[in-house]
């Protein structure tokens, strides 16, 4: 088994008054052809939040037949267990508004790293961003990341 080293992010439903939580996920295979997935949780508050797990498959092989195993599975596995960790997260930190935010699926939409950028342009949680460039073994998100951190940052002031 040989993927294509890939990552992508999603934005979630806001949690009020601050910016929307966001997802990275991403695919690869070791150099050992080894299936691996991780997927990455900013949750926007304070300086941010960042929630993180790998997934490991140590088969060389899957089983052909009723499932297609690729980049895509691994992927949305990846999505579906980060978006649980954030249900996990509003029913701990968000106790009175957990039965509002909870009554209805976590919906995410796709987005691209160009969210990643606008994120570190403006100097929000660019402690996270580090953080997933130092815990990731993607090459895609890693280069992507790196570049990024060589992106200069917005400079604000008030009119």
């Amino acid at each position: 088994m040989n993927f294509q080293p890939i990552f992508r992010v999603h934005l979630t439903d806001p949690l009020g008054f601050v910016d929307t939580p966001f997802i990275v996920t991403a695919a690869y295979t070791t150099a050992k052809e080894m299936p691996r997935a991780e997927w990455f949780l900013v949750v926007p508050e304070g300086k941010g939040q960042l929630f993180s797990q790998r997934n490991k498959l140590d088969l060389r092989t899957f089983p052909e037949g009723r499932v297609r195993f690729d980049e895509e599975l691994l992927l949305d596995e990846a999505l579906d267990q980060a978006r649980l960790r954030l249900r996990r997260y509003i029913q701990e930190k968000k106790e009175k508004l957990s039965p509002l935010l909870l009554a209805k699926q976590t919906e995410v939409q796709a987005s691209d790293h160009n969210h990643l950028v606008k994120v570190w342009m403006r100097g929000s949680y660019c402690g996270c961003l580090s953080e997933i460039r130092a815990k990731s073994e993607c090459p895609a998100l890693i280069d992507t990341l790196v570049w990024i951190h060589g992106l200069p940052m917005l400079a604000v002031g008030d009119l």
